[in-house]
């Protein structure tokens, strides 16, 4: 349902503005208005003007920003409705909007007071004092506990509960929330007890979950809250909606294991980096950082687990079209240990000296092993050609050259023979079965998808005219999947150079080979309306060219139990049903 424009108007007028901006720009009064550097691009000179009397937060330079919801919307990455939601809740302002998977309220208000209830019992209780002396043994400053919001759980096991139903809260919603869970005899209890507590927000920045980590030697180091109707745990990323501005100025992420490795980094002058909930990286969680940088550098620990952890983490990353590094970190160290040994200059070159996939996966194979040893030997061999297929020559053949140097063999005996290797290119054989369909398909596919490109106002009706069954050429197909549900997700217009950072090095080439490269790429032509009719009507008639296809190789192996004449009268009607739409298009 549409927010109505007089309620987006209060919201607006209502919203200090300056208030707004002040968390993620230094702002310095000048004249009427306040001016500070772009949270939105790397500004050099104080660009963003933030105007109390127009409610106005925009960028000279770039054009980023607008009105309260807007920059809001812009700075913590988040739809309309959901920055509209968020200032109109502090200003009293009831929005009668009930977005499809939005989640009762309730829960997220109970969190934010358990919260409060955890960050308070910390800082004013003898158990506090305990807790505060562990953490800052740990490192951590006042003002970085604050600053994470950490708390404590007390050790009575129904003391959240308490604080709770006096807020009014009733037990079932406090179940809802993860919090509290009942006994048999109907009585309930708190599911964290002395335990230091980390809250997880999310992107609106309202708290959805706790990690709880152990005071009194609990044989389960970290608590997590269980899935709720607002917590994911495989959905969500610790700290993210903190260091939103940090990672676009960065235009990196720096992925964690554990919260405390988080801190170190925040601590050592590196803000914008992120962990998982003590989990195995999933897929969700590689597509939510790539909805805010197309960078991530995977600072896992340093012992074999975490290296394990590495290995398992790249392909995701890398298949959410992700550039991925790796932080190498050497005898088993994790970030913490590491910053508080060497210092945050040290961590800094190191972050600096991040080593790519291929490199740290070459290590990471070669660790360990005996290389006199024919059986390490041939799992190393084995090992390596398998992390290159599919790499460009170059990088294999530079790879193939050290592991001969290290072998201390010959090139040639460690170069994979082409029948064993098979690496399939996009230029190959596989366009053999492509020409099978007339070209005239994939000169309109081409040229739609330039369209798509050159209009962005048209490409969701050819995007969904086209669907997934008027496909010619799977290259251009990848290649419109990523600009329709990556690029066009978090830009407006088009963009070449942008767009590229989303590619893999075999899209780039698609890109260039078949998209810029053609004559309709001219900044000169334009696609009108017909123009575009015209090639989707063209592209309509795929299906049935592809079932005549199909049913000729059908005919020929005989792999159906037709008879013959049935076969060629099936074959003349569709015949003759592709000639009546040609004639038309």
């Amino acid at each position: 349902m549409a927010i109505p424009r007089n309620l987006i108007d209060e919201i607006n007028e209502k919203t200090d503005i300056v208030a707004l901006v002040s968390p993620y720009v230094n702002l310095v009064k000048k004249g009427k208005n306040f001016m500070g550097q772009c949270p939105f691009h790397d500004d050099k000179s104080p660009s963003f003007s933030v105007s109390p009397e127009k409610h106005l937060a925009k960028c000279m330079a770039c054009g980023e920003g607008g009105t309260p919801i807007v920059f809001y919307q812009k700075i913590k990455n988040v739809s309309f409705e959901q920055a509209a939601l968020a200032l109109a809740e502090p200003l009293g302002i009831k929005l009668n909007v009930v977005k499809k998977g939005e989640q009762d309220q309730v829960e997220h208000a109970i969190m934010k007071e358990a919260n409060i209830f955890y960050e308070f019992y910390l800082h004013n209780s003898e158990s506090g004092k305990i807790a505060i002396e562990y953490l800052t043994k740990r490192g951590l400053s006042i003002d970085e506990i604050k600053h994470f919001q950490i708390g404590l759980a007390p050790k009575e096991k129904d003391a959240l509960f308490n604080i709770l139903k006096n807020k009014s809260f009733n037990p079932d919603q406090m179940e809802s929330a993860g919090l509290v869970k009942r006994r048999e005899d109907g009585t309930y209890y708190d599911l964290m007890s002395y335990r230091i507590t980390f809250p997880v927000h999310d992107p609106l920045g309202r708290v959805v979950g706790f990690s709880g980590r152990t005071l009194d030697n609990d044989q389960v180091k970290y608590l997590n809250t269980p899935e709720t109707v607002i917590f994911h745990k495989g959905e969500t990323l610790y700290h993210l909606s903190s260091v939103l501005r940090e990672i676009r100025m960065s235009k990196k992420v720096i992925l964690h294991e554990g919260f405390f490795d988080v801190i170190a980094s925040y601590r050592a002058g590196i803000p914008y980096g992120v962990a998982t909930m003590g989990t195995a990286l999933t897929k969700k969680q590689a597509e939510l950082i790539k909805q805010h940088t197309n960078h991530v550098i995977v600072a896992y620990d340093g012992d074999s687990a975490g290296q394990n952890a590495t290995m398992k983490a790249i392909p995701l990353l890398q298949e959410a079209g992700l550039r991925v590094d790796i932080l190498r970190l050497r005898d088993g160290l994790d970030p913490d240990d590491f910053v508080k040994k060497n210092g945050k200059e040290a961590y800094q070159a190191l972050i600096s000296e991040s080593i790519d996939p291929v490199q740290f996966g070459y290590d990471y194979y070669k660790n360990g092993l005996d290389l006199t040893n024919a059986n390490d030997i041939n799992a190393f061999k084995k090992n390596v050609i398998s992390l290159l297929r599919g790499k460009d020559n170059s990088i294999r053949e530079i790879y193939l050259k050290k592991l001969s140097n290290d072998l201390g063999v010959s090139y040639d005996a460690v170069r994979p023979k082409p029948e064993i290797e098979r690496i399939p290119r996009n230029d190959s054989k596989p366009q053999q079965a492509k020409r099978e369909l007339p070209l005239k398909y994939f000169h309109a596919e081409k040229q739609l998808v330039i369209a798509m490109m050159k209009d962005p106002s048209a490409s969701t009706r050819i995007d969904q005219a086209l669907g997934t069954q008027l496909v010619a050429d799977m290259d251009l197909f990848r290649l419109r999947t990523t600009l329709m549900h990556g690029y066009y997700k978090s830009y407006s217009t088009f963009d070449l150079e942008t767009f590229k950072t989303m590619l893999d090095e075999d899209q780039i080439t698609v890109l260039n080979d078949k998209v810029t490269s053609q004559i309709e790429w001219g900044g000169q032509f334009i696609f009108d309306e017909d123009a575009i009719t015209r090639l989707l009507d063209v592209m309509s008639t795929i299906t049935d060219t592809k079932a005549y296809k199909a049913l000729l190789v059908e005919i020929k192996q005989e792999k159906e139990a037709y008879t013959q004449t049935t076969m060629v009268e099936k074959q003349k009607a569709l015949k003759n049903k592709i000639s009546k739409r040609q004639v038309n298009t």
